[in-house]
């Protein structure tokens, strides 16, 4: 019998029962341990493996059945998400913020005796926060109760209404003057006499280009007495490279373009983001037409086949490269920039899918002039908008985003190049690093030499007695080094080895044929960089491979995702040709999503596309628009003024092939917009009683200057505007004072539309006058009058600077009355008797100041003199750069 140790001691009968008692406690453990999840395993909870048995145990009760409790039926795993009565019960990935987990943690439900314990409170939250595995998301989505009752009539076509006949006929330039006229009539008001041409001259300036005439154009106009001259100086003005600034700031605007990112603190400037506003401008100036300008914005690179010219090319054509950087009107919306966003919890929902939802606001209010925000969370409580067309309408962009997917920004670009050019450039690249390293090898050879004289001219130096010991140490690799070898090393290695540092200058001072043969090296490198191939690259948007899915999300949240839905618009709007959409094969480049909205988008007919456009360049002409809500046309926004109008004017843009230059000249010729905005006191009296905020347009509205062709306009007058077009963005900074200033020798006094815009840190003079703050998009600027702008025009250092060139611009250009030339650079009109009297007081009492703040000699008396005269004059300059008339457009 085997030796059983103890057991041998035991009498037979108890020691088998023992071994039968082992033996199945082993088996009992074995088929525990089988059945038991690996460590893997248990942090892959599932819905009906994990939370089901403990909902079936602990819940069951109250939120099960037919009429469940608060209406939350927890038998069924899509009501974790769709919620009961209180709202959704969990929030994917987020277990302290849903409302399931905070009622069982705080053991406010379940009922008394049936609390969670801490393992199954430990589940629920584990569980959730892994991404709640095992739930099914709704199916469908009740729609019974999401279309209001409203019928929009922005929600129909424009239908081109004829032009009414009027009594005045004598003021009806064209047909805008009759719409405007019948109104008017209809309320016994007319239109106001005409403004004078020097008036008209600088009004059309400001309003095309944003800069004032000069002296010598105003001259020009005034001596052309051709009975066409106006409508050429319109022409003049609309065919100006200054004309794209004006206009594509305005656009600039809507689109939201700034020059940083956004996302927190840090604000992080793009560096790439200038092309998209150089292609805007590009646009105006080119008149491309409005509805081309939409479809590369929205999906150029879809519209010229970016993919097929990037692989099959050797070139990529122009057209392309336009649509591919007017894609940048997509990514505009504040945006990650870190590359490690993926990696903090919950991103997605915190960072990504709001750069999403920005970007579908800025597309949104500026084409259509809708607030499709409002139907995020719920359908629109006021328009016939469903929730479910906005996340329809977020699936168009979905492919490139890729919120559950995202890529940072700094990744997302594109070279100006094809992929044969690539090739190519690769290949010419590796042979110039080729040809650097063997240069620069070569040369650290050299190096090495001189180091290895140097060494052994301080070796001979040491005592005969140790030379080889030492010289052997310094040979002798470190990890083989002995005691004394390791001492003699550190105590001769700064004598013998010196640094790196100081290397430099000992090669110098030893070796004159090491400058020489160093400043070779830098013209061979320099010479081969030159055979580098760099191609630009631009910021743009364009689908990532792969499919993707769009959920709409509950109550706007992406922690609680319901049923994926395809791609669509708003399916309320009333357009002849239906939002069509066909996925294409496997493996395309491109899903086609983008273009298909862009095309349903500018259809001719499509009932807010036009409509919004010419709404919007009316108001940047009279101030308001005939719908003064620009970014709604909904039902919380403004009707419009004049609706038979504004159905003309869009009809008119598609007729015209969506020119926005022919809205201009439309406009500009009226007679509704020559007319003066100081008018009798009768007209007043008459018309502010019927309409007070001039509504119906019975005179011209007086405007003040946005804040960019105010400075730009204190530039132009004073003879610092540097005309240069396009390019980077000029940097701001910020003062020890918190202004911020863009320095002078950065880039001198360019156009305002090329400042660095950064959303944290805007420029000081441009916010004061309401450069908007673009947390989103701007659709309307706001007018303040605020201490702070009287401030900036009269202590600023911009403008004493401004107004010191200005004084020597006018003495040089003028001498013999350089008051006057003053006047009609500030003004744009001659100045007047009294002004002349008034401003030649203030010149002799101003140098009279200037001169008792001087003790010179005789011989230097004149100079002072002439000093004092020319501070005098630049202090009329000041004032009239800080002056009203130089501020507002008459």
């Amino acid at each position: 019998m085997r030796h059983l140790g103890p057991l041998s001691k035991i009498p037979c009968f108890y020691a088998v029962a023992i071994i039968l008692c082992v033996t199945l406690v082993l088996e009992f453990r074995s088929e525990t341990l089988a059945k038991e999840p690996t460590k893997k395993q248990k942090t892959e909870l599932t819905y009906e493996n994990d939370i089901l048995p403990i909902f079936r145990m602990k819940c069951f009760r109250c939120h099960a059945g037919v009429e469940p409790k608060a209406g939350l039926n927890l038998s069924q795993p899509s009501a974790l998400i769709i919620g009961g009565d209180s709202g959704a019960a969990i929030r994917i990935s987020a277990a302290e913020s849903s409302l399931l987990y905070e009622k069982i943690a705080s053991d406010e439900m379940p009922a008394a005796g049936q609390k969670l314990t801490a393992t199954e409170k430990a589940t629920v939250r584990t569980w959730i926060n892994n991404g709640a595995k095992g739930i099914s998301h709704a199916k469908t989505i009740d729609r019974s109760d999401e279309i209001t009752g409203v019928e929009l009539w922005s929600f129909n076509p424009p239908v081109r209404p004829k032009v009414p006949q009027v009594t005045a006929q004598a003021r009806v330039s064209n047909s805008i003057d009759a719409f405007i006229l019948k109104k008017l009539e209809q309320k016994q008001l007319t239109l106001a006499a005409e403004a004078d041409r020097l008036t008209l001259l600088r009004r059309a300036s400001f309003d095309l280009i944003g800069l004032p005439p000069s002296p010598k154009e105003i001259k020009q106009f005034l001596d052309d007495k051709r009975p066409d001259a106006y409508t050429r100086m319109i022409d003049r003005l609309l065919a100006s490279p200054h004309y794209g600034e004006r206009w594509g700031r305005h656009w600039l605007d809507v689109a939201g373009y700034t020059d940083s990112a956004g996302i927190l603190s840090a604000d992080v400037p793009l560096q790439l983001s200038y092309r998209y506003r150089d292609y805007v401008i590009r646009a105006f100036n080119k008149d491309k037409p409005y509805d081309r300008f939409l479809q590369e914005q929205i999906a150029g690179d879809e519209l010229t086949d970016y993919w097929t010219a990037h692989d099959t090319m050797d070139t990529l054509p122009e057209d392309v490269v336009e649509g591919i950087t007017a894609t940048g009107f997509l990514r505009t919306a504040a945006d990650a920039s870190r590359p490690d966003f993926a990696s903090i919890k919950n991103a997605a929902g915190q960072y990504f899918y709001p750069t999403m939802f920005d970007t579908l606001q800025i597309v949104c209010s500026s084409t259509m002039g809708l607030t499709v925000q409002c139907a995020r969370c719920h359908s629109h409580k006021f328009d016939p908008i469903p929730q479910v067309d906005y996340f329809r309408m977020q699936a168009i962009f979905t492919g490139a985003f890729r919120p559950t997917d995202w890529v940072p920004q700094t990744k997302r670009r594109l070279k100006i190049a094809t992929k044969k050019q690539k090739q190519a450039a690769d290949k010419t690249n590796a042979e110039v690093d080729k040809t650097i390293k063997a240069l620069k090898a070569e040369f650290e050879k050299y190096k090495q030499e001189l180091k290895d004289q140097i060494f052994a001219k301080r070796l001979a130096a040491l005592p005969v007695e140790i030379r080889d010991d030492v010289k052997t140490a310094f040979a002798t690799k470190k990890e083989s080094r002995n005691d004394i070898q390791k001492y003699l090393f550190e105590k001769f290695k700064k004598q013998l080895s010196p640094d790196t540092k100081d290397l430099d200058q000992i090669y110098k001072a030893n070796f004159p044929a090491y400058v020489t043969k160093g400043k070779a090296l830098n013209d061979q490198v320099a010479a081969e960089e030159k055979h580098r191939v760099i191609f630009g690259e631009v910021r743009a948007l364009y689908d990532l491979p792969g499919s993707v899915t769009t959920p709409v999300l509950l109550r706007g949240d992406p922690q609680t995702p319901g049923p994926d839905v395809d791609p669509g618009v708003i399916s309320t709007i009333n357009t002849s040709k239906k939002f069509s959409w066909k996925a294409p094969p496997e493996g395309t480049r491109t899903s086609g999503r983008r273009l298909a909205f862009a095309r349903w988008l500018t259809q001719p007919n499509h009932p807010l596309t036009a409509r919004v456009m010419v709404n919007r360049i009316w108001l940047h002409h009279f101030g308001t628009g005939i719908v003064s809500t620009p970014e709604d046309f909904g039902v919380s926004g403004s009707p419009p003024s004049h609706p038979e109008l504004l159905d003309w004017l869009a009809t008119e843009f598609v007729r015209n092939g969506w020119s926005i230059k022919h809205l201009h000249r439309l406009i500009l010729t009226s007679s509704t917009w020559r007319q003066r905005s100081r008018v009798t006191p009768e007209n007043r009296k008459k018309g502010t009683a019927v309409d007070l905020e001039n509504r119906l347009l019975w005179r011209q509205n007086l405007q003040r200057l946005q804040a960019e062709p105010l400075r730009d306009a204190v530039l132009a007058t004073s003879g610092l505007l540097n005309p240069t077009l396009f390019g980077a963005p000029i940097a701001v900074q910020r003062l020890s004072t918190g202004e911020v200033v863009v320095p002078v020798k950065s880039a001198p006094d360019r156009r305002s539309i090329y400042i660095q815009i950064l959303r944290l840190k805007p420029q000081t003079m441009l916010r004061a006058f309401d450069q908007p703050e673009m947390t989103v998009n701007c659709t309307n600027r706001n007018t303040s009058t605020v201490s702070t702008q009287a401030l900036t025009l009269l202590n600023s250092d911009p403008m004493v600077r401004a107004a010191n060139a200005f004084a020597k611009r006018a003495q040089t250009e003028q001498p013999a009355d350089p008051a006057g030339y003053a006047v009609m650079a500030a003004f744009s009109r001659p100045a007047t008797e009294d002004e002349r009297k008034l401003f030649s007081l203030f010149l002799n009492e101003q140098t009279a100041k200037h001169l008792a703040t001087h003790q010179s000699e005789d011989q230097k008396k004149a100079k002072i003199i002439a000093e004092s005269k020319q501070l005098a004059l630049a202090d009329l300059c000041h004032m009239l750069l800080s002056a009203n008339e130089f501020a507002y457009i008459d």
